[in-house]
């Protein structure tokens, strides 16, 4: 959803050097004194917290110095968000510029800014033009975060998911009819960076929504720009939102490119053929990447024979140059000065710290999102651990499989240790690795499905309550045992499912019996 701080505010230190003036006034009405207001300064992709004030007699003030001589992009918005909508009023100002902000209720997005600046102008534009729209879109998505908080504190979360999925889709009406508007000013505007701003929103919608109306529209205003506009960081990801690149799957060659230190000496993935990579995509304001920071020097220095750690930012240059003052890493630190696009976009990214393990042959062997303590350990640990051959035996008549090969994993959380046949049960050995002291849960309706297209029911376990939260230990791993009625003798393979009822459930596919 457009212009949401839906994750973790990018912030990060202002390094810049004084060199004019600038204010931001505002002047409110209906709105409580008291009122906390940040103004933070967009850089690229990151957007770092530059002040705040504090709302009194319906005023805040901004003083601020420019970092140089050009336009900046900054955006309001305020602390609490069961009042405001989570959104930022976009705000563009030159050297020595004055900007008055009125606003009459909490829909900031749309206050009235009054400024020279034309980027400014322009912008204030096309929000008069869908002021009805963006009213109604920041109410309803105020209704949409509340329940999301009313979820998080224990609601009843099928009745919220029903409904936020009916506010989403009105915002996206909303949205459409947004863009409508704004397709038809900018078809006749000439280009700025608030137009360019513009385009980026409605190229990520392409990139994200397979169902969005005016994709024909996005190329229209895409093939008015220059060639250097299209060179720019933004003119790149409307043109990989249109024409979107292969993305790299587990098992494919990994993909390479140029890559930069901070001495600006030229790096490839390839000059570590022969050793594990971790590639590591990053942000200096994102608080996930900088708390997975210590465990990826334990990992760079516990592996340091056999796996090599790069950290991969995805901030221009002087954003990046700033960030590695405050997080110095002892591992590979390396840009490929793309942003969003280049590896970014070949390795599907959308959100970060996002991973990519790469075997010593140059294949990606897995790839996820997120970071949680003791995680990432226990995901390296798992992937480089020496693959156990399949092995079948026979014991007092069964028949047991030993590491038994799958076809393919939704989730790497369940390992199939071994399967035992027996004429009373189909006795699955699992062992679990996740999170150390965080729950994993197994639904009663699980089951097996033979190569037959049978289900076989679970009907017992020893080691783990089916249907409860069971806590990993602090190693983040255990092992317990699963029975299911019989699968018939000749089966040849089966799958292991939670039922398709149960969002996100393990699935397994494939589990070989026979060699």
């Amino acid at each position: 959803m457009r212009k949401q701080v839906l994750a973790c505010l990018l912030l990060g230190a202002l390094g810049a050097q004084a060199q004019e003036k600038f204010v931001v006034e505002g002047q409110l009405k209906n709105i409580p004194d008291g009122t906390v207001f940040y103004l933070m300064k967009q850089e690229g992709n990151v957007g770092s917290m530059a002040a705040t004030d504090t709302l009194q007699n319906g005023t805040f003030r901004f003083e601020l110095t420019t970092a140089g001589n050009e336009l900046e992009g900054y955006g309001l918005m305020a602390r609490d968000d069961t009042k405001f909508p989570p959104m930022l009023l976009e705000l563009w100002v030159n050297p020595g510029s004055h900007l008055l902000i009125q606003g009459e209720n909490p829909y900031i997005y749309s206050w009235k800014v009054e400024s020279d600046v034309k980027e400014q102008q322009f912008q204030q534009q096309l929000i008069q033009a869908s002021h009805k729209e963006w009213e109604e879109f920041q109410r309803l998505t105020m209704q949409e975060f509340a329940l999301m908080r009313s979820a998080a504190q224990g609601g009843n979360k099928e009745q919220v998911r029903a409904q936020a999925d009916s506010l989403q889709q009105l915002t996206e009406k909303l949205s459409d009819q947004i863009a409508q508007h704004n397709i038809a000013i900018m078809k006749q505007s000439p280009i700025n960076a608030a137009w360019m701003g513009e385009l980026h929103w409605m190229g990520m919608s392409v990139k994200f929504r397979k169902d969005y109306p005016y994709k024909k529209e996005v190329q229209q205003l895409y093939n008015l720009l220059d060639d250097a506009q299209k060179e720019t960081s933004i003119g790149k990801s409307v043109y990989l939102a249109l024409n979107p690149p292969t993305v790299v799957k587990v098992g494919e060659e990994a993909a390479d490119a140029d890559m930069y230190d901070l001495e600006g000496k030229v790096h490839r993935l390839a000059e570590f053929r022969g050793k594990y990579i971790l590639l590591d995509f990053w942000s200096r304001g994102c608080g996930p990447c900088i708390m997975s920071q210590p465990e990826l020097k334990e990992i760079s220095e516990m592996y340091k024979d056999s796996l090599e750690v790069i950290s991969l930012s995805i901030e221009n240059r002087k954003g990046w140059e700033e960030a590695s003052k405050s997080h110095a890493m002892t591992w590979n630190n390396w840009n490929d000065l793309e942003e969003n696009n280049g590896l970014y976009a070949r390795y599907g990214v959308r959100g970060i710290p996002h991973f990519v393990l790469i075997s010593p042959e140059g294949k990606v062997v897995d790839s996820w999102s997120g970071y949680a303590k003791g995680w990432l350990k226990l995901k390296i640990k798992g992937s480089m651990a020496p693959k156990q051959p399949m092995r079948i035996e026979w014991k007092d008549g069964h028949k047991l499989v030993h590491h038994p090969r799958k076809k393919t994993e939704k989730m790497e959380v369940l390992t199939i240790c071994q399967v035992e046949l027996t004429d009373s049960a189909t006795v699955l050995r699992v062992h679990a690795r996740y999170i150390p002291n965080y729950w994993i849960r197994l639904d009663k309706a699980t089951f097996l499905m033979s190569d037959k297209g049978v289900n076989y029911p679970l009907l017992r376990s020893e080691g783990f309550a089916i249907g409860e939260q069971v806590f990993m230990p602090d190693s983040g791993e255990m092992d317990f045992t699963l029975y299911f009625a019989p699968l018939p003798k000749d089966t040849r393979w089966f799958d292991f499912s939670e039922g398709e009822h149960v969002e996100g459930g393990y699935y397994i596919e494939g589990i070989r019996l026979t060699e």
